[in-house]
């Protein structure tokens, strides 16, 4: 029970002492001067029997009714504690927080095969404690398997090791988280088209060097003139091939033929 319940608690305990106490002492001192201030109570609410008096009145006895219920309600419903009974004990009592109960319950999550990661919930109830896992498993799991490993690991952890009363069996949700990682650092290497081949290199053009023996000296000097002037004397620079004469048949001159006869 906090503060502000007691003060509720206490100004009501209050309030009704007093009333409790003022009629039994008007009840025995002033029978007749209080039953003429009730029936002057009753005169006034019935002069006043109108929609606005009764609003007044119906707002306050509400405001009332409500801190009451709120009160009653605070008290009677149970609220978590943070702290749980330790079962099993038979020299004394214990309590253990459910922090320390869910580091316990991870520890022992951790170390089933593809399980990542772990978040253990523990909630404390009056008989017991509720358990939820968030398990982060690997890609290449088994979900089944994963799940009943980890749950069977948290129950064994809370009845055989802590001994705290579990009311429900471990619950778990799974994540894949790393899988999406992959897949979204894969999708844009996927998406991206190869590069296209490098443009082959274009020749660079012939450069003109005037030769000596061209006679041209320059730009200057009837350079349009120098590409066929270098040409020229190219081709007659090239030797003609030789070409095998055949011996002629032409008779010489100053020469007679003689021909023999048989």
């Amino acid at each position: 029970m906090n503060l502000f319940n007691r003060a509720v608690l206490v100004l009501l305990c209050l309030a009704l002492a007093t009333a409790a106490i003022a009629v039994i002492v008007l009840a025995w001192t002033a029978p007749a001067e209080s039953i003429d201030r009730l029936r002057d109570a009753a005169d006034w609410l019935d002069d006043h029997n109108q929609d606005l008096e009764k609003s007044i009145l119906t707002a306050a006895a509400a405001a009332v009714a409500l801190v009451a219920l709120v009160v009653v309600a605070m008290e009677v419903l149970p609220r978590p504690t943070g702290h749980v009974q330790v079962t099993d004990l038979q020299a004394g009592n214990a309590v253990l927080s459910t922090a320390a109960i869910g580091q316990r319950v991870e520890e022992a999550v951790n170390r089933v095969s593809h399980v990542s990661d772990v978040r253990a919930s523990v909630k404390a109830k009056r008989k017991g404690v509720l358990v939820d896992l968030d398990l982060h498993v690997d890609p290449e799991a088994n979900l089944a398997s994963v799940t009943d490993e980890a749950c069977n690991a948290a129950r064994e952890v809370l009845t055989e090791r802590v001994h705290v009363a579990l009311l429900r069996p471990p619950r778990a949700r799974l994540h894949y988280r790393e899988l999406r990682l992959r897949g979204r650092a894969l999708t844009p290497a996927r998406s991206q088209a190869p590069p296209p081949p490098p443009a082959p290199a274009h020749p660079a053009p012939p450069r003109y060097v005037p030769s000596p023996e061209a006679g041209v000296t320059g730009p200057g000097d009837g350079s349009a003139e120098a590409p066929a002037a270098v040409s020229e004397g190219v081709a007659s620079s090239e030797k003609p091939p030789l070409v095998a004469e055949a011996p002629s048949t032409a008779p010489q001159p100053g020469r007679e033929e003689t021909t023999t006869g048989t």
